[in-house]
């Protein structure tokens, strides 16, 4: 594959960092992963233990970020900065993997087919671990490749990539990461000297860094606990793997039929072809590890898109120009019907046209109000689907075309998202408007006493923590969280006060209510 020009590349990086960085500001938290997520690093705030969290090394980053910026962005705007960044580090990696392992040109691919992934869109950007991970397997990826050419460094890459994977999901991820390093040693190609003198140091220096963290925790007395978390049960047993065969199926597209491809069209010589013995091991490490306790949420899939996007990358390269041509186009249509379905469902809420639609997102979310899209965010949402339309038909008739119509897609899909959907998606998902109309119901002064679930209560102490009762404290009002449709009486001494719900979560109604003093 023919590399690019200096130009190119800036080009291309803006183009990632316009991605990365765009809409991870100004909204709430909208799933409960991201609310416990910012539960740990509040906890850091205030307590300084950000190894007791599920996620050491995000909570801490997380929260040095909110320390860093909070004299710009408020906690959870600074700390979801950070998935942004790991985000530019994951493609930055995977771009680098791929042209030490396959050549000059194949690092714009693999990155750019990384970032075109449908799944990595919503959870690169949300207040979650799962970029951080994702970068951190990226990163033990360039290391392994680095390592068949300039040993030397590649034992500081690999070294801090093991130590940042023992920070992240603890001894399990190491392990894998050890897997993941060792496994090509059955290849002949891979049993070089180069390769294994800078595996052997670079385990060598993430076994010392590793060590060291699980010495100061023992010092601290805290070992037990990391490990109750953080220790190796994890990695069994294995669940069913249907339901992430079907997660892959969308959130892996389109790297997955690539890399598919690019088996298929070695398949006779895949002894020979070495340079997809890494990626491919790769893949199988972690789609077990997908597949037991440690990796069972829906983010513990995310690694497998850096492995599968350097078999993309290898397929789009050696891909027959009218197969090539083909997946160009057909991106082509698949980007161009979305903003077609965006722009639609943009005007329904902003013009009520087409009526039955606008009816059924009026329905969907009561509380939104029209005219809540600004003129600067509207212009850069025409600009940008304008601009796409134009630009795409002219794109370079080069094997770089797929995964360029790829990427630009989707980042056109992720602005016109943000700029033309955040205030509907803050009306239905958002916890603040429904706990400002909770404040605005309790008199001034007094408290409430919250029987809630664990992401709620995070919510409640994030944006009303002035409200909550501290140990010990005597409330008059008492809040209960439950189905809409539930019964919640707590007893002949409440009187019933308010009831509120997210539009889009139904099945957690907020009921307060009032003590009052028996007649």
């Amino acid at each position: 594959m023919h590399p690019l020009t200096s130009r190119k590349i800036y080009l291309l990086a803006a183009l990632m960092v316009l991605w990365a960085l765009y809409g991870l500001t100004g909204r709430d938290a909208w799933k409960a992963e991201e609310t416990l997520a910012l539960g740990q690093v509040l906890d850091w705030l205030e307590h300084g233990q950000a190894h007791a969290s599920t996620v050491p090394l995000h909570t801490f980053l997380a929260g040095l970020a909110a320390k860093l910026l909070g004299p710009w962005l408020g906690i959870q705007d600074a700390a979801r900065a950070v998935s942004g960044l790991f985000s530019l580090v994951a493609l930055a990696c995977t771009g680098l993997a791929a042209r030490a392992l396959l050549g000059p040109g194949y690092g714009p691919a693999a990155a750019l087919l990384l970032m075109g992934a449908f799944g990595l869109m919503l959870r690169a950007h949300a207040l979650l671990p799962d970029s951080l991970q994702l970068a951190a397997y990226a990163l033990l990826l360039y290391g392994a490749t680095l390592a068949r050419r300039q040993p030397m460094p590649a034992v500081a890459v690999i070294g801090g990539a093991l130590f940042a994977l023992t920070l992240i999901d603890g001894l399990a991820d190491f392990v894998l990461g050890l897997f993941i390093l060792l496994l090509p040693l059955v290849s002949r190609d891979w049993r070089e000297r180069p390769y294994r003198q800078g595996v052997g140091l670079g385990i060598a220096v993430g076994l010392v860094l590793s060590g060291l963290w699980l010495a100061w925790l023992t010092l601290q007395g805290n070992l037990d606990a990391w490990l109750a978390g953080h220790g190796l049960a994890g990695l069994l047993p294995v669940y069913d793997p249907g339901h992430l065969v079907s997660l892959l199926a969308w959130s892996a597209w389109p790297v997955w039929p690539l890399a598919a491809w690019a088996i298929w069209h070695e398949h006779k010589r895949l002894g020979r072809a070495s340079e997809l013995h890494l990626p491919l091991l790769a893949v199988l490490v972690l789609f077990y590890a997908a597949l037991t306790p440690a990796f069972s949420r829906d983010g513990g899939a995310l690694p497998l898109l850096a492995p599968l996007s350097l078999l993309a990358a290898f397929a789009i390269g050696h891909m027959q120009r009218g197969a090539a041509q083909a997946f160009y186009w057909f991106g082509v249509l698949c980007f161009f019907f979305l903003a077609i379905v965006f722009w639609i469902h943009f005007a329904a809420l902003e013009w009520g046209w087409p009526p039955r639609l606008a009816d059924r997102l009026a329905r969907m979310t009561p509380d939104y109000q029209s005219g809540g899209i600004g003129s600067l965010r509207l212009g850069l949402a025409v600009a940008a689907t304008l601009l796409w339309v134009i630009a795409t038909p002219f794109f370079p008739r080069a094997q770089l075309r797929p995964a360029l119509v790829w990427a630009t897609g989707m980042t056109l899909t992720w602005l016109l998202l943000m700029a033309l959907f955040r205030p509907w998606g803050e009306a239905g998902w958002a916890w603040k408007p429904v706990l400002a109309e909770l404040d605005r119901q309790l008199p001034a002064g007094v408290c409430v006493q919250a029987q809630v679930e664990a992401d709620t209560a995070i919510a409640l102490r994030y944006h009303l923590d002035s409200r909550l009762a501290r140990p010990g404290q005597v409330c008059g009002y008492l809040l209960i969280q439950g189905r809409r449709g539930e019964a919640a009486n707590p007893g002949p001494d409440y009187e019933y006060v308010w009831l509120g719900q997210r539009p889009r979560h139904k099945d957690q109604a907020l009921r307060l209510f009032r003590h009052v003093e028996p007649s």
